[in-house]
């Protein structure tokens, strides 16, 4: 028998275990130029080619590449050690480990090559589908499909690296085992006993973090301690390793005290037991990866979902704009004239008045700069505005917010000085005390408010949006005598408008006005040619105070948020889109994988009398426990982080529905995945007669 003829042998003699070392390195091969294919589109390149999401798109890359490493690798390990008892007879014959290398090399090499060329053509046809699929959910500028030289690169480049890696490995493990430990190497069990003590205790740990995690991050409890908060994070994240290796022991001890249920259960439940325990990482890791695919997917979905709905409540008015001494100065009258020469009838056109202020605000005994800009209303002129009727003394204020918050929260002493924002100098800042500050403010009169004398409400007075260099999402409500008093220490100059609209303004009718401001302001074609500030950030500085004087349009806002959504929910969804089959197939694989460490143990079944229909209802209900219970775990802990992070939003039901729709397609994949190894399974089952009969 000749070198070559030994190789032919054994990829026949092995070729299920191949074909299995080739789907995973198909998979991982595909998963890579996906994810090339979605880091070099020219499109997203385009919008997010120097943002946070872009580089956290490249993070993620180094996870990718992470796994492809751990789970190729562990895949040959698993298969060195099933062909332990086969390296040990032939190093019984003769054979040295220059030759068993040269085996290897081979083998490897032709599934290396196979396994690359399979995973690129399957990465383009479900690149193209993927892409198509999310498209018709995205409302604005589709992302196309490109098949680039770089995700080539970087998917083989990669993928070649482990298998070199891999191979290394593979070398020093056969230089390094003897005869026995190969003829033993298949036969070797993971040891380990679950504990039911630790079980519980972690079972406890981790409902007891779950439940105060919200209440802290709205510091309701401990004052929000962020120290705790990370702890806490980090228990419920390692919990469900323990719980996983002990959940079943716990069932079966529970099961105890029902005696019909647990003699009906005993087979199952001890099959299960074992196999939890050599599984327990593997489903850990599923477990994981199932839990972030679904909270940053739900996140991204839900978000993008509700960028009409959030749009809407954070800008109430159809178009606002705000006037000072010198810009867009526009009465009401001339408003409405434009509009109506436009067909447009306006229903509600107001105009509020307001100062601007530096605050300062108590943090624990430090006095801090909280914002150089800060608005402040008379109380006379909010009422009127918004229709309301509340009465203030001159040592009381409103904290007015445009939409409410669940995070508990109380204004703390606050300082606000009756100057002109712009004579701030760069050392007005944080101050020890407030001695310190009130020497720095010496020169200008102050209003103190008291903790208490401060009130929160909600109330939609404006659009919850940065504009003219100012954030109009809340508001300090006065006293009308308090805000005479800053209007006379600031000046006239200093007074502003708030121009709000709302009607059925389309874009011809918001066009019209904005030409008629620009002309009002004696502005050229070349300003407020779109709503992008950071277009104007190498501006100089008179021109970029006029640019952001520019009106602001709901409906342009909208258009623009959902295009930058629907391209964060594009790049998010791919990303767990292939965490989500990943998870599935690592689980699918480490099923398969161990068919042959489960036969004796089903023949021993079906020699005690275990019938073939017995067998499958076992086999059925392991496979469910091991597939749906770190899908469950998973599922729980994305969604439950999903509603950490929001739970300070009002809509937080809202989100989780969302959330809970992009849950069923993970639980639908994970169906798949089930059917697909039981099938596997039962057919393997079958060509050894254990189901015959």
């Amino acid at each position: 028998m000749t070198f070559f003829s030994i190789i032919r042998k054994n990829l026949l003699y092995n070729a299920k275990r191949y074909v299995s070392i080739y789907s995973v390195n198909t998979l991982i091969v595909t998963v890579l130029f996906m994810f090339g294919s979605l880091l070099y589109n020219s499109e997203i390149l385009r919008q997010l080619g120097d943002t946070t999401l872009y580089d956290i798109v490249r993070v993620a890359l180094i996870g990718v590449i992470v796994f492809s490493f751990v789970f190729i690798t562990y895949s040959n390990f698993s298969f060195l050690k099933y062909r332990g008892k086969e390296f040990g007879m032939y190093i019984l014959l003769g054979l040295t480990s220059r030759d068993l290398t040269k085996m290897l090399l081979l083998e490897n090499a032709g599934i290396a090559g196979v396994s690359l060329g399979s995973g690129l053509i399957t990465g383009v046809v479900f690149g193209k589908l993927f892409y198509m699929g999310l498209n018709q959910i995205l409302l604005v500028n589709p992302i196309r499909f490109e098949l680039t030289l770089e995700s080539l690169l970087l998917s083989s480049g990669i993928f070649l690296m482990i298998f070199i890696f891999n191979f290394l490995l593979s070398m020093a493990y056969l230089r390094r085992v003897s005869v026995v430990d190969a003829l033993q190497a298949a036969h070797s069990r993971e040891p380990g006993k679950s504990s039911i003590a630790w079980g519980i205790l972690a079972s406890v740990l981790f409902a007891v973090s779950a439940v105060m995690l919200p209440g802290i991050m709205l510091e309701r409890w401990f004052g929000g301690n962020s120290a705790l908060i990370v702890v806490l994070i980090v228990l419920t994240l390692l919990c469900p390793y323990v719980i996983i290796g002990t959940v079943i022991a716990i069932m079966k001890s529970a099961i105890k005290r029902f005696r019909k249920l647990y003699n009906n259960n005993l087979l199952l439940l001890s099959n299960v037991s074992h196999r939890f325990l050599s599984y327990k990482t593997t489903m850990y890791i599923v477990t994981l990866l199932i839990a972030g695919a679904l909270f940053f997917s739900g996140l991204t979905y839900a978000m993008y979902a509700t960028t009409r709905e959030n749009n809407r409540l954070d800008n109430p008015y159809d178009v606002m704009f705000v006037e000072n001494h010198s810009i867009n100065g526009f009465h009401e009258q001339e408003i409405e004239q434009v509009l109506k020469d436009n067909g447009i009838a306006v229903e509600q056109n107001q105009t509020l008045e307001y100062m601007e202020v530096p605050e300062f605000r108590n943090a624990k005994g430090v006095w801090q700069l909280w914002d150089t800009h800060t608005t402040v209303i008379g109380e006379h002129q909010f009422n009127q505005h918004m229709g309301t009727s509340y009465e203030l003394a001159e040592d009381q204020a409103l904290f007015v917010r445009v939409h409410k918050e669940n995070m508990k929260f109380e204004m703390p002493d606050t300082i606000i000085a009756f100057m002109d924002p712009e004579h701030m100098n760069d050392g007005m800042h944080d101050y020890e005390n407030k001695e310190s500050l009130m020497q720095a403010l010496e020169s200008y009169p102050v209003k103190e408010y008291l903790e208490g004398n401060i009130r929160e409400v909600t109330e939609p007075f404006a659009n919850s949006l940065h504009t003219a260099d100012v954030y109009y999402g809340q508001a300090l409500v006065v006293d009308d005598r308090v805000y005479e008093q800053i209007r006379a220490a600031a000046g006239e100059s200093q007074v502003k408008k708030l121009h709000l609209l709302k009607g059925d303004i389309d874009e011809q009718g918001f066009q019209a006005l904005l030409h008629a401001l620009q002309e009002r302001n004696g502005l050229d074609a070349s300003y407020w040619n779109a709503n992008d500030q950071s277009a104007m950030k190498d501006a100089d500085e008179q021109r970029a105070t006029l640019e952001a004087f520019r009106p602001v349009y709901r409906e342009e806002l909208l258009r623009q948020e959902l295009e930058s959504s629907g391209t964060t929910f594009f790049i998010i969804m791919f990303l767990g889109a292939l965490f989500a089959v990943a998870s599935g197939a690592v689980l699918y694989h480490k099923v398969l994988s161990d068919i042959d460490q489960q036969l004796e143990n089903m023949q021993s079944l079906k020699r005690i009398g275990v019938t073939a229909k017995e067998l499958k209802q076992i086999v059925s209900k392991e496979l469910g426990l091991v597939f749906f219970l770190p899908a469950v775990f998973g599922l729980g802990l994305g969604i439950y982080y999903f509603y950490f992070l929001f739970s300070n939003q009002p809509g937080i039901l809202q989100l989780l529905g969302k959330a809970g729709l992009v849950a069923l397609l993970f639980v639908a994949l994970q169906i798949v995945f089930y059917f697909g190894s039981r099938k596997k399974y039962f057919a393997e089952l079958g060509k050894q007669g254990i189901l015959n009969g």
